[in-house]
């Protein structure tokens, strides 16, 4: 794309093709997805984008750009047995296999981790906090809360507790999925992107059916390797397997990769799709101003 040479001042596209996944937060009711929530005026500046001048996503209270139109069914703070809050984008993923372990989480556990969701909805990342190291002291099987006090400190800029967090479920419960995308999105923050695709690659293997966000990681993965056609083919996955659109990004992954192929038309394509999905009235501006640029340069 053209803003993506202009944000690196001309640098050579093969060079940089660097697309910064947004980590995770969390909004109120939700999150996610997403993502990844904090009030706007909250606690953290987003991650760098290497390929525009500011991120496409969102902050923490503008999950709605990538959640789409749903809210996880754990929005109300009160999870019920098998439900989470983990924070986008990994709000609305689903268990492939559900160990024992899983399904014994004591009383006490659940509640702290109930607590912690409903701080999550009041954007009080301190409280939900707290409540999550309580969950994982009474409980230290507790992968959800693990994983979403994972998220929570990796959003605030700490990755080393995020990935302690993360990487103990990973080896303790092996088969939970966002464990592995959790670190999927510490490492794409630091464009660790052989890990990223490794991690993604990882949960694929328990779960290649309905997983659109590790497809996502994929194709993000193998754009930033170079890997155009293994990108193109994980990005279209994904696009498939998520029809309610929840994690629209990665139309925007789409567009960076037929920008790298040279197919204007097919990037105009999908930044189109992108648009439809976007609420946020400076996202709105900028994917509108970028293709507005690319069709100065086809003549369309």
């Amino acid at each position: 794309m053209p803003f993506c040479i202009e944000a690196r001042n001309a640098a050579p596209i093969e060079a940089n093709r660097d697309f910064g996944l947004l980590s995770v937060r969390m909004v109120g009711a939700l999150v996610w997805g997403c993502a990844l929530a904090f009030s706007a005026a909250a606690q953290q500046s987003p991650l760098p984008v290497d390929v525009i001048d500011r991120p496409v996503m969102d902050t923490l209270d503008r999950v709605g750009i990538r959640n789409g139109p749903n809210k996880s069914p754990a929005s109300q703070g009160n999870p019920q047995e098998g439900d989470t809050c983990l924070l986008p984008p990994l709000a609305f993923l689903t268990d492939p296999t559900v160990p024992a372990a899983r399904l014994q989480i004591p009383t006490k556990a659940k509640k702290e981790y109930g607590e912690a969701c409903a701080a999550l909805v009041e954007k009080n990342p301190e409280k939900a906090e707290k409540h999550l190291h309580k969950a994982v002291q009474v409980y230290p099987k507790y992968s959800a809360a693990w994983v979403t006090l994972g998220q929570l400190v990796a959003s605030q800029q700490r990755a080393e507790e995020a990935r302690t967090a993360c990487a103990q479920v990973a080896t303790e419960d092996p088969s939970y999925v966002p464990a592995y995308l959790c670190l999927a999105d510490i490492a794409a923050r630091v464009h660790a992107w052989d890990d990223v695709l490794k991690l993604s690659s990882r949960a694929l293997e328990f779960d290649p059916t309905t997983n659109a966000v590790a497809y996502e990681y994929h194709a993000a993965a193998n754009l930033n390797l170079h890997k155009l056609a293994d990108a193109e083919k994980s990005g279209l996955r994904a696009v498939g397997i998520d029809v309610s659109h929840h994690e629209p990004r990665v139309y925007f992954v789409l567009a960076q990769i037929y920008e790298a192929e040279g197919e204007p038309a097919n990037e105009a394509a999908q930044l189109r799709e992108y648009l439809k999905y976007i609420t946020s009235p400076d996202d709105i501006a900028m994917v509108k101003q970028y293709l507005a640029e690319l069709e100065k340069q086809t003549g369309k």
